[in-house]
């Protein structure tokens, strides 16, 4: 038994749609990368629109901003993007965290 409603706000019925695997594997990683940011002391924020692919977000200490990272496909394998230039393959996520979280101080 639950004490949720089957029906949204608005009284109608919520429609769940499957999440693309793509999506999914994105997440993980990236709740990976989080996990090791905060083994280094830094903080960050995972947003997770219901349209677009998840996007992590670390502040800059210095600079009063936010350096936003994705997970992108890089052949067969998986990467980490920051700044448009910066690629960490997604296996080697710990190495990931040192190299944004020296960016972000």
């Amino acid at each position: 038994m639950s004490n949720l409603s089957k029906c949204s706000p608005s009284g109608g019925h919520m429609e769940w749609r499957p999440v693309p695997a793509a999506t999914a594997h994105r997440l993980e990683l990236l709740v990976r990368l989080m996990v090791s940011l905060r083994s280094l002391g830094r903080g960050s924020v995972l947003y997770l629109d219901g349209r677009a692919e998840p996007v992590l977000s670390v502040p800059v200490v210095s600079r009063r901003r936010s350096l936003a990272v994705l997970v992108v496909q890089a052949g067969r394998g998986w990467s980490y993007l920051w700044d448009a230039a910066h690629r960490t393959p997604a296996a080697a996520e710990r190495v990931a965290a040192e190299l944004i979280a020296g960016v972000t101080r």
